[in-house]
């Protein structure tokens, strides 16, 4: 029996599964996800991978990292990271959109 594609939709949503996607304010490329299964919440981060240079650098910029795992099957996965345990995945940033020019005030 095939799931409902509404059904089916909403589930994908809800999932840890990352999706790829673009940012709704800069237009950057970003990857979605609900990370976690009790208390989930909703990841938007930048896809490209840090190393341990930018992994600290982003905590210092106040932003949470993340685990990228991908599957057996191939599926990518966000999942919480901890800081202080070695992790072999993939390690990922909150996005954060870049600075916008600010307009100055006409005379």
């Amino acid at each position: 029996m095939a799931l409902n594609p509404g059904i089916a939709a909403k589930i994908a949503a809800t999932s840890d599964h990352a999706r790829h996607g673009t940012c709704l304010r800069c237009g950057a490329p970003v990857l979605r996800a609900r990370a976690g299964h009790v208390a989930a919440l909703d990841v938007i981060a930048d896809p490209q991978p840090l190393d341990l240079h930018g992994e600290i650098l982003a905590r210092l910029d106040g932003r949470l990292t993340w685990r990228l795992i991908t599957t057996a099957l191939g599926i990518q996965r966000i999942a919480w990271r901890s800081p202080t345990v070695p992790t072999s995945d993939l390690v990922i940033a909150d996005h954060t959109c870049p600075p916008q020019p600010i307009q100055e005030a006409l005379l």
